[in-house]
């Protein structure tokens, strides 16, 4: 890694202290996770800091501090587990790949199918088979 961006990051990272960004991100988590932000088609960084009465460049501290990934990477992530649960479920066979993929947040048939395929190797159908048979 250029050591110029490593200390760069190691500052963005130093700029808010363990004690905040660990508050900072268990009030992250309970909005995306527990109120299901993460369903919200569009929703972004700027504004779950709104909500949370702090600014994005905290938002994206806190969540890279405690999962080394950013904002999308950590939203995508709720929304693909719902989407597994729901593919794998007699409850929601009946709903097409791409109407999961719509109740779970995802803006677009592209957007989820992307984001599935980066995690799983294989389109949402092809899982749902899968699971069906397995």
């Amino acid at each position: 890694m250029n050591s110029e961006i490593g200390k760069k990051q190691k500052n963005s990272h130093a700029r808010i202290n363990n004690d905040v960004s660990d508050v900072l991100f268990t009030k992250i988590i309970e909005i995306i996770a527990l109120e299901k932000a993460y369903r919200k088609p569009n929703y972004t960084a700027a504004q779950l800091a709104k909500e949370l009465n702090t600014n994005p460049r905290y938002i994206s501290v806190a969540i890279a501090t405690h999962t080394d990934g950013n904002f999308n990477q950590l939203i995508n992530s709720y929304r693909l587990r719902e989407a597994y649960h729901m593919l794998r479920s007699s409850k929601y066979r009946s709903l097409s790949a791409e109407k999961i993929g719509m109740m779970c947040g995802f803006a677009s048939r592209q957007a989820f199918y992307l984001a599935f395929h980066r995690e799983q190797h294989m389109t949402p159908r092809q899982f749902r088979l899968k699971e069906m048979e397995g």
